[in-house]
């Protein structure tokens, strides 16, 4: 899924936990995951997923 950055902020990360097994918010930028689909980094996607399917675009 294909999404900005200002969204990703607000979705969960699966590897992200607190020290009470609570999940975390999405890095973005900030994790080696984080790959941009366009060279304009408008929108991007986390790469634990693969990468999303083009006609999504």
């Amino acid at each position: 899924m294909l999404v900005a950055e200002s969204d990703a902020k607000f979705m969960f990360c699966p590897l992200l936990m607190t020290h009470d097994d609570k999940m975390k918010m999405c890095q973005v930028t900030q994790c080696m995951m984080w790959r941009w689909a366009d060279e304009s980094r408008e929108k991007g996607y986390c790469g634990l997923a693969g990468a999303p399917d083009k006609a999504a675009k």
